[in-house]
């Protein structure tokens, strides 16, 4: 952003010039990451049994297994920047003319 101004006045044979000048600006900035990782593994396994007695009765037997593993990890990363300039100047300039 910037603005300037100029005026000028007379008075009594005088002459003043003034000018102003300004100027800013800024700028910010930002980020963020996140990482995710995973990972499952898993084994399963069953096995049944029937057996039958000699007066028809049936017996069965069932037997089961599971293994599971994982493991996960993750980060997160952040950042983040800002900068802000600003300036200003000013003259001022008082002229006495000629006539009298």
């Amino acid at each position: 952003m910037s603005s300037g101004s100029v005026s000028k006045k007379s008075d009594d044979g005088m002459s003043t010039i003034e000018a102003k000048e300004q100027s800013s600006k800024a700028s910010a900035g930002a980020g963020v990451n996140l990482n995710l990782g995973a990972a499952v593994s898993g084994l399963f396994s069953s096995k049944s049994k029937k057996e039958t007695d000699a007066d028809r009765g049936s017996l069965e037997q069932y037997e089961q297994q599971a293994k599971v593993a994982g493991a996960g990890a993750g980060s997160l990363n952040a950042n983040a920047a800002a900068s802000a300039e600003q300036k200003a100047r000013e003259m001022r300039q008082a002229i006495k003319d000629g006539k009298s």
